[in-house]
């Protein structure tokens, strides 16, 4: 009598590795990278749609985006790439404002 075990032709099931330490799963959906390009970015929007007064919001932003750019994070993750690309739109976008509204500032007080 041999008592072989038949083989099992069953598929096998992978083991899931656990996340890493560092792994937030809120990462995917809200990345957020550095707080001085998420800052660059909207108050340099706020800056650009408010009239005259856009200017007391871009000049920090851009300031912000000035430092979130020094402060360039390498794209090891997908929160990486996109404040690298938050801070850089957050600069252009405050840089573009400073210049629309305080070429407007300088117009208006040239006219009086």
């Amino acid at each position: 009598m041999e008592d072989e075990a038949e083989p099992d032709d069953r598929p096998r099931r992978r083991r899931r590795r656990p996340p890493p330490d560092d792994f937030d799963t809120n990462e995917l959906l809200v990345p957020a990278g550095s707080t001085y390009a998420i800052i660059a970015l909207y108050v340099g929007l706020i800056g650009l749609c408010l009239p005259l007064v856009g200017i007391v919001f871009a000049l920090p932003a851009f300031v912000c985006g000035v430092v979130a750019v020094r402060r360039w994070k390498k794209a090891d993750s997908y929160g990486g790439v996109t404040s690298n690309i938050r801070a850089v739109l957050g600069l252009v976008i405050s840089g573009g404002a400073v210049l629309l509204w305080g070429t407007v500032a300088v117009m208006i007080a040239l006219k009086q």
